[in-house]
């Protein structure tokens, strides 16, 4: 039962996520963004894809018993690396959610692990756990890392700028999403905006301050900067939820389109915070 729960949530804030529109320099309803190689279609048949291996990571959360949350990782590690099969063999060899699907499947297993230890879901302590989880393979994974031939543009930004990417904020109990965008997300519903309002809104917060080596792999840090300058202008404009915001959102996608910007990191992080949002709400009410 509460499986099923997490696999529709999981799979509506996936496609929560994609379906904000506009979004600059990312996937929309309306256009690929920077992107040539994917669209809103894509995303869907890779979201169909990776569900169930998500929900299969919640459920050996669900069903971990031991107080070795590093073995947890173990066990969810392979599942991941085959959720990666089946979105690549969905999207015909496209990348559409493998830094998603290392950060959703490490929160599923915690979110699996604290609701069979509390029958609840609770945002902020499943991202904590989460990061109790992957800390130690983190650690191992940079101190794995060939200087002389990193593997993936993760660890070759590391190598350069030493950010330490999704893996870090992971590690840290994802930081990001408990004090910048769930807050946010919160906050947007709260005063009565639509969902696409309060998810373009938590997107654009989230890129006005978090380094995104998206961004970073694709451009350089000068234009990290002013990826934060422009989203912290959008939202002094009102954001999502005026007229002169979605103006200024309009304009920045075609901007980041020309300039080749992407910010799929903070993409992950909204998906990630519309999912812990959404299993709240799926908590018995007091008095239910």
């Amino acid at each position: 039962m509460i499986a099923s729960i997490f696999s529709e949530e999981c799979a509506y804030s996936l496609m929560a996520e994609v379906g904000a529109t506009p979004k600059p320099g990312l996937v929309d309803r309306h256009d690929s963004g920077a992107h040539t190689d994917m669209n809103y279609d894509t995303f869907a048949a890779s979201t169909k894809a990776i569900v169930p291996y998500l929900t299969r990571m919640f459920e050996l959360g669900h069903g971990w018993s031991s107080k070795d949350f590093n073995a947890l990782f173990e066990q969810i590690r392979p599942v991941g690396v085959e959720a990666e099969k089946a979105m690549f063999q969905a999207t015909d060899g496209v990348n559409t959610h493998k830094g998603m699907i290392f950060s959703m499947g490490t929160i599923a297993a915690a979110a699996g692990l604290f609701y069979n230890r509390h029958n609840r879901f609770d945002a902020e302590k499943i991202l904590m756990l989460a990061g109790y989880i992957c800390y130690d393979a983190m650690r191992k994974d940079f101190q794995k890392i060939d200087r002389k031939n990193p593997k993936t543009n993760g660890e070759l930004l590391y190598l350069r700028y030493s950010t330490k990417g999704i893996r870090g904020e992971a590690q840290k109990g994802f930081p990001s999403v408990r004090t910048i965008s769930l807050p946010k997300l919160r906050a947007s519903f709260s005063s009565g905006q639509t969902e696409n309002e309060a998810y373009l809104n938590t997107l654009l917060t989230l890129m006005a301050n978090v380094d995104d080596t998206n961004v970073l792999s694709r451009t350089n840090p000068v234009v990290q900067g002013y990826v934060k300058t422009a989203a912290a202008q959008f939202l002094k404009l009102g954001g999502a939820s005026t007229s002169q915001g979605m103006d200024a959102l309009k304009k920045l996608n075609k901007k980041f389109i020309h300039m080749n910007v992407s910010p799929g990191g903070c993409a992950d992080l909204l998906a990630v915070t519309i999912l812990l949002y959404r299993l709240e709400q799926r908590n018995p009410q007091p008095g239910a």
